[in-house]
C-alpha cells in the first residue's frame, strides 16, 4: 500500500473516530441523576452521554455537556432533559422541563449544527448562544448571539414525517420564526406564539444568565461584550447580514 493511501486511510479512521465520539459531562455542581435503560445513577464529570439518557437536576445543581465539536449545553437546577437522536448518532436535547443554555459551534468552523426541542417548540440553530425555558403550557427561546429559527413542535413533526431530519436548515418563515439578537419567542401548547424584545445587558443580572456568560468566557467562547454593546433597550440592531443577529 502506498504512503499516500496509508495517510488517507489513517485520516479517514481519525475522522470516523471523531464523528462517533460521545458528548461528555464537562462541569457539574450539586446532584444530577441519569436514567438509562431502566437504571438511575449519579452523573459524574467526564461521563459519556448516550442517546436515550434522561438527565434530572436537583435544587442548587447545574450541569454542562461538551459535544465533540465543542458545542456546550448546560442544564439549570430542577430541570429534566432527554438526549434524543434527532440526527444520526448525535444525541441532541429535548428539554422536558426547566432551563437549558446552548453555546453552539458555528457551521463552517467544524460545527455540525444543533437543535433543542421542548414539548411545544423546536429551535434550529447554525452557531449561536441562546437559552430555552420549558413549562407544561409553553416554551420560550431567548437569543443572545447568532441566528436561530424557532418553530412549534407540530411544525417540527411535519418536517420529520417528510424525512427532513438531517439537521437544522433554512425553512419557510410561514412555518418558523426567525429570531434576532435581543428577541424572545414563546410557543404555547396550542401552537400559538408571541414575539418580544428583551435587554441583553439587563438580562445579565439574572443569575442563570450570568453563570452561563462566565462559563462561556472560561471555555474561550465569550459573547457578552458584543451582545451588550449591540443591545439598545432590547431592540436588535440593523445588519447587512439578516442572519448576523
Amino acid at each position: 500500500m502506498s504512503i499516500p493511501r496509508i495517510a488517507s486511510l489513517a485520516f479517514a479512521l481519525v475522522a470516523v473516530a471523531s464523528a462517533n465520539e460521545a458528548a461528555k459531562v464537562s462541569y457539574l455542581v450539586g446532584k444530577v441523576e441519569a436514567r438509562r435503560a431502566g437504571k438511575t445513577f449519579p452523573v459524574r464529570v467526564s461521563m459519556a452521554c448516550q442517546v436515550g439518557d434522561t438527565l434530572v437536576s436537583s435544587t442548587a445543581s447545574r450541569l454542562e455537556i461538551r459535544y465533540p465539536d465543542n458545542t456546550l449545553l448546560r442544564l439549570d437546577e430542577n430541570s429534566r432533559l432527554v438526549l434524543t437522536n434527532r440526527t444520526r448518532n448525535k444525541p441532541e436535547p429535548t428539554l422536558l422541563s426547566g432551563k437549558t443554555w446552548a453555546n453552539v459551534k458555528k457551521i463552517g468552523q467544524g460545527g455540525t449544527g444543533f437543535g433543542v426541542r421542548t414539548p411545544t417548540a423546536v429551535a434550529a440553530v447554525r452557531g449561536t448562544v441562546f437559552r430555552v425555558n420549558a413549562e407544561d403550557s409553553a416554551s420560550s427561546v431567548r437569543l443572545y448571539e447568532g441566528k436561530v429559527d424557532v418553530g412549534s413542535a407540530k411544525t417540527d413533526s411535519i418536517a420529520r414525517s417528510r424525512g427532513e431530519v438531517a439537521g437544522p436548515k433554512e425553512v419557510s418563515l410561514e412555518d418558523w420564526v426567525r429570531l434576532l439578537r435581543g428577541e424572545e419567542v414563546t410557543f404555547k401548547r396550542d401552537g400559538t406564539w408571541s414575539r418580544a424584545n428583551f435587554d441583553v445587558k439587563l438580562d445579565l443580572q439574572d443569575p442563570w444568565v450570568k453563570f452561563n456568560a462566565d462559563r462561556d468566557s472560561v471555555a474561550g467562547r465569550p459573547w457578552t461584550a458584543a451582545a451588550a454593546a449591540d443591545s439598545a433597550g432590547g431592540k436588535p440592531q440593523d445588519s447587512d447580514d439578516p442572519w448576523a443577529k
